[in-house]
């Protein structure tokens, strides 16, 4: 599986990989602008990534916005076919409406940090990117 992380605070990166690491090959981007660069280099390789691990509240671009862009990059990129990256929010924003957003926007996944380690495991073993034997 190969994984982008795109979170502003190192330890919320370095957590994830930490647990994901296992699975595959992680990057990681700290601002939304150099997540969606590295994104859309992987379409544009045919390497997307599986999995991105996405914050909410970044600086510059939110969360929201990059993943507004990084599903448009894969309508435009990817027309021919169905490549569609797995995109769970992780965030400290537990709201509701936030949510909400966040799901309305095409996001697969959203869990609250700080990130517990098996119910990330349990969401991605639910989207098929990992089997229950790996887990």
């Amino acid at each position: 599986m190969k994984t982008l992380i795109v979170d502003d605070e190192i330890f919320n990166c370095k957590l994830l990989e930490t647990i994901l690491k296992d699975y595959g090959e992680c990057s990681v981007a700290l601002d939304g602008d150099t997540g969606i660069q590295l994104f859309e280099e992987a379409l544009k390789n045919q390497v997307p990534f599986d999995l991105v691990c996405l914050d909410i509240m970044m600086p510059e671009k939110d969360g929201y916005e990059v993943l507004r862009a990084l599903r448009n990059l894969e309508q435009n990129i990817t027309l021919q076919t169905n490549i569609k990256s797995r995109i769970i929010m992780v965030t400290a924003l537990a709201e509701q409406e936030n949510k909400a957003k966040a799901f309305y926007e095409n996001c697969d996944g959203y869990l609250i940090k700080p990130v517990e380690r098996k119910l990330l495991i349990e969401m991605l073993n639910k989207m098929g990117l990992i089997s229950k034997h790996s887990a």
